[in-house]
């Protein structure tokens, strides 16, 4: 975690808040909002305290405003989040491109398996055998295409915006070419 003041934690705080809050509320395809990204950043930034208190804020709030569906499928929503949390704050320091590129599919991935085990087994949509469970996966494909692209595409801008404000380019007063 990096070492950030109370009042700027706050602040960050709000405005991750309020970033998660809106990319569930602004036109997106189905799954492709900033929840991972939001969550990545707090996981560098906030701690787990922070984090965790973010996740479910973020989580509960949101879903109070859009509605709220069966409750063990919720949960297996709210659980996988909290699993991308731990993965974040396992990976948020690690070097390599690669590790962060497989960390950042894992995620998505993880969520995926989760939630659409959960609606495969407490939902009557599938039948309650590995074909039911197939054909949940196979129909939920596109939202995993779609949570793939936004969370590469949020979890890019987010951290980098925050990189640029945290940790700015070192600029040189003067040329290292110039005698």
């Amino acid at each position: 975690m990096i070492t950030l003041s109370p009042v700027i934690r706050l602040v960050l705080f709000a405005a991750l808040l309020a970033i998660g809050i809106g990319s569930r509320f602004l036109p997106h395809p189905p799954d492709a909002t900033a929840l991972t990204a939001v969550i990545f950043a707090s996981a560098l930034y906030l701690g787990p305290r922070f984090s965790a208190v973010l996740v479910i804020s973020l989580l509960l709030l949101s879903d109070a405003l859009i509605g709220s569906y069966e409750l063990p499928v919720m949960l297996s929503v709210y659980g996988s989040f909290f699993l991308i949390m731990g993965l974040g704050m396992r990976y948020a320091h690690s070097s390599g491109i690669t590790r962060k590129i497989i960390v950042l599919a894992s995620a998505s991935l993880l969520f995926f398996l989760i939630t659409n085990t959960a609606v495969w087994y407490f939902t009557p949509w599938y039948t309650k055998d590995l074909a039911g469970l197939m054909t949940s996966y196979t129909l939920a494909l596109p939202f995993l295409k779609n949570m793939l692209i936004g969370d590469f595409a949020y979890t890019s801008v987010l951290l980098s915006a925050l990189a640029l404000i945290f940790h700015p380019l070192q600029v040189p007063s003067r040329s290292a070419y110039v005698a």
